[in-house]
């Protein structure tokens, strides 16, 4: 069997079908990629089409994130405090990396909830001031996510800067009562002319959803590409076995 599968033309079968398999390979993890784009757009047009509703119905201070409150569009209103305002590095936007300025707006019930009022590409952006911290009344809307997972390392971080928005870490920075979750800011009315940060492009809750449809797909991609080894190994082997019969037919006519 080796020696027929090492013969040269079954060797350049073998090539085509291994360039083939990479092809196929290459489009199962392409129509996959597309399977969590799509659901994730399906995911975040549903939870657009869901009410606004206030944060403190969906997710009163001090109780644990429910998971459909992941990804849901909320209203709040009361007032930023400046005091309490932290920037969390390392953040992507557009491909680069710079701040998000996280800052506690505390609603007229009392309670602090942590917002993110946007980005910002350097820790001395004027616009992660304290100055540019709206001081009016503020009726906003923004996405509820809850908060981040703790990092790998903790990291030395110059004063007033946070690896993660954690309610956990910020209950000790600004006290309580607090949300456990945070907003990526939408939009809000304010009559501040101080130019604020970046707005933050909230991920979709459901992350880990898919688009069935397109992971078929890629499973199809996948099978074709392991059906031509399994087609090529058939007719290696089948070769082998007609080689064979030949030999043992020569062997009958030369004793004969």
């Amino acid at each position: 069997m080796l020696r027929t599968a090492l013969q040269p033309r079954w060797l350049a079968l073998l090539g085509l079908i291994v360039v083939l398999c990479a092809l196929f390979g290459w489009l199962g993890s392409w129509q996959l990629a597309v399977a969590r784009d799509n659901g994730a757009q399906k995911a975040a047009a549903e939870a657009g089409e869901r009410p606004v509703v206030t944060v403190q119905d969906l997710l009163p201070p001090q109780q644990s994130f429910p998971p459909e409150a992941d990804g849901r569009v909320v209203s709040a209103s009361g007032t930023y405090d400046p005091e309490r305002q932290v920037l969390v590095p390392d953040r992507l936007q557009d491909g680069v990396s710079g701040w998000w300025v996280v800052t506690a707006l505390r609603t007229p019930q009392g309670s602090l909830l942590p917002v993110v009022r946007g980005w910002v590409p350097s820790a001395q952006d004027p616009r992660a001031a304290v100055d540019a911290v709206p001081t009016d009344q503020v009726a906003l809307t923004g996405v509820l996510q809850p908060d981040d997972a703790a990092p790998v390392e903790p990291s030395q971080l110059p004063l007033g800067q946070l690896a993660q928005v954690d309610a956990a870490v910020l209950v000790n920075l600004w006290g309580g009562p607090i949300h456990n979750g945070y907003v990526l800011l939408s939009s809000q009315e304010t009559t501040t002319s101080a130019v604020q940060p970046v707005p933050v492009p909230a991920a979709s809750g459901n992350a880990g959803r898919v688009d069935w449809r397109n992971v078929a797909y890629a499973v199809q991609w996948w099978v074709f590409g392991g059906f031509a080894l399994v087609l090529w190994w058939k007719m290696v082997r089948q070769d082998h076995e007609d080689q064979h019969d030949i030999s043992r037919d020569d062997e009958k006519v030369a004793i004969r």
